[in-house]
């Protein structure tokens, strides 16, 4: 315990004193070169003998999945069984897979408590877009008692038109920040976003509204909203589901037939 507080402890003075933060529990790094730290942060044992670690925040999430649980070093890399997933707060999507690289070491595992602490750092990928450097990640007292976590890039079914044109995601999200239900579609070189109220009750939404937004991104990166529909069919507040259709016209494309159906 006392070799692993000293290693936690040198890892920590190496983040600026003005971007650090400690906490009892916590999952914190760097991402490019501002400060991701955790709300909360916790482990879930899956029935394949994998582990998934996640933290989040009001705005964003970062999830890590290894091939077991145990201390030492899990590669990060093409073909492994571990990998990293960063949602912004904007709902896209950077992952690890299939060509991001590096490295998670579980420190020390307390079986008596049931936590682990470590460190990690990886290169991830909104794909054709953009790439972020995760560095100095910091995994301090996570329980791995609780639940199921979702699959953050597996939130359900999302789908539209882009000028016509089939627009189906390999990576769907979904997530409430506490303010706004952002649910997200990512191609190999795309990404669409749509945001509505926490409290979003069925209707039609026409856009621009505050509390509502439909964006796209693509390989000429983000284009601006002219106007749109956003409309809730099915909204089940207990069970965290939403279900809606979609359409908006940007300065350069027009999304037609847009669906969603997700648990955030």
């Amino acid at each position: 315990m006392k070799k692993f507080l000293f290693v936690l402890l040198a890892t920590l003075s190496l983040i600026s004193c003005e971007d650090t933060q400690t906490n009892e529990l916590a999952l914190q790094a760097k991402v490019d070169d501002r400060l991701y730290a955790s709300a909360d942060a916790r482990a879930a044992l899956n029935e394949d003998g994998s582990l998934t670690i996640q933290g989040f925040n009001d705005e964003e999430s970062m999830t890590i999945q290894l091939s077991r649980l145990g201390e030492g070093n899990f590669s990060i890399g093409q073909g492994s069984a571990n990998y990293a997933v960063y949602e912004d707060m904007g709902g896209n999507i950077y992952t690890t897979n299939p060509n991001g690289e590096g490295v998670v070491t579980i420190s020390e595992l307390n079986e008596t408590n049931k936590t682990l602490s470590g460190t990690f750092n990886f290169n991830a990928f909104l794909p054709g877009i953009d790439t972020i450097y995760v560095s100095k990640g910091i995994l301090y007292n996570v329980s791995y008692t609780g639940g199921d976590i979702v699959d953050p890039t597996n939130a359900g079914l999302f789908s539209a038109k882009v000028d016509g044109n089939p627009y189906i995601p390999v990576i769907v999200s979904s997530r409430n920040t506490g303010n706004t239900i952002i649910i997200s579609g990512s191609t190999a070189n795309a990404t669409m976003v749509i945001s509505v109220t926490a409290g979003v009750e069925p209707g039609e939404y026409i856009l621009p509204r505050g509390g509502f937004s439909a964006k796209y991104q693509g390989v000429s990166g983000p284009e601006d909203t002219v106007e749109g529909l956003i409309t809730v069919l099915e909204h089940n507040v207990s069970e965290q589901t939403i279900k809606g259709s979609f359409s908006f016209i940007t300065n350069r494309t027009e999304i037609t037939e847009g669906e969603f159906d997700v648990t955030y």
